[in-house]
């Protein structure tokens, strides 16, 4: 059984039937913006028309170019598409680049971590984002999140040389492709661990897709973050962020730009003041809050012990904590219509305060 619609418990089938008369109604009444914000989309703000797509195979996609009319409906100036969301062939490609092209949105890709593996496997990827118009990209090394995903330090220590091998022998493909990537820290690297790699692999096209808000799931300082990583930067996920104090731990929410704890404005001129090219990026995802348990045993396994020393989680409390709400949005329990809806509430909500408020308009706004 899956979510409340209108007070009784649906079934699957019921759920995503439901959810598909919503899409459909959606999409008719959607117009294009008034304004336009020189904030990009990431795919991933739509996770739920996503999920709808993935889960249903009579479904419409929610693939790259209904991610451009999104762009268009909401006033962002582009978007950072998933390799997942390309229908196969050169003219389903075609037909995705003149999605953007068109209407003179920008686009950047967001490639699989496999494509880091192979000299061949990364020109096969660059080839498609450069059919795409895409100049950029943004890649995340691990799906999960590090405190979930690996049972001992052991565990993290060789994922992470994996990747430094890896990254390392994959230079001189960097090199030859000229194509700038951004590593993003997501929930697994810690800033002073993916600054140190970057230094290592000391190339102009390998920098970092600066998440605002994840690696507050690893008690870090989101000062710390964008201070550390802001010279790498390429890309980012903008972001906004609510907590919620638990037994265990917190849990950490996306919410609208402006409602939530941290100083955007501030973490923007930071990064702009280092790397004056890097794209502003929206990332909010509408979904139920994540629990970071960081008071259980388990949570700090993959870790350093200093890592958990007392003066750094209790300056973690004192500086974020201690802002905590006594609730988060959640979505769970509400229709499939309530879900669409309040997916573009909240991105168009995030834009309109780029504008407003961030003074991130396009520059023909």
């Amino acid at each position: 059984m899956t979510p409340l619609a209108h007070g009784v418990l649906m079934d699957r089938r019921g759920f995503l039937s439901t959810l598909a008369a919503a899409c459909v109604a959606a999409r008719s009444t959607e117009v294009a913006a008034a304004r336009r914000s020189s904030l990009w989309l990431a795919y991933t703000s739509f996770a739920v028309r996503l999920r709808y797509g993935r889960e249903t195979p009579a479904a419409v996609p929610f693939d790259a170019v209904a991610l451009a009319g999104m762009c268009t409906r909401v006033g962002s100036s582009g978007a950072q598409v998933d390799f997942g969301q390309l229908q196969p062939g050169k003219e389903a490609i075609d037909r995705a680049a003149a999605a953007y092209r068109g209407p003179g949105l920008g686009l950047e890709v967001s490639m699989p971590a496999r494509a880091l593996d192979s000299p061949q496997a990364y020109a096969d990827a660059i080839a498609t984002a450069r059919a795409l118009g895409a100049t950029r990209a943004r890649v995340a090394l691990l799906s999960g999140r590090r405190y979930e995903t690996f049972a001992t330090r052991a565990d993290w220590e060789a994922f992470a040389t994996r990747w430094r091998e890896t990254l390392l022998r994959m230079r001189p493909e960097f090199e030859r492709q000229r194509f700038t990537i951004g590593i993003e820290n997501h929930k697994d690297w810690l800033a002073p661990e993916l600054a140190s790699l970057l230094r290592e692999i000391d190339s102009p096209y390998v920098g970092a897709c600066v998440d605002f808000g994840n690696n507050l799931a690893m008690l870090e300082d989101p000062d710390e973050t964008i201070t550390l990583l802001a010279p790498f930067a390429v890309t980012t996920h903008v972001k906004d962020m609510g907590v919620r104090v638990t037994t265990d731990g917190f849990e950490l929410s996306e919410v609208p730009l402006g409602q939530g704890i941290l100083p955007l404005a501030r973490y923007i001129d930071v990064i702009r003041a280092a790397r004056p090219d890097a794209r502003f990026c929206l990332e909010m995802m509408t979904r139920d809050p994540l629990l970071v348990p960081y008071r259980t045993e388990r949570y700090w396994a993959p870790f350093e012990a200093a890592g958990r020393e007392p003066a750094r989680v209790r300056r973690f409390e004192e500086r974020v904590l201690s802002r905590a709400t006594t609730t988060l949005p959640r979505v769970s329990g509400l229709t499939p219509e309530r879900q669409l809806a309040l997916e573009v509430d909240n991105v168009a909500a995030c834009v309109a305060h780029a504008c407003d408020v961030l003074h991130l308009e396009a520059p023909d706004a």
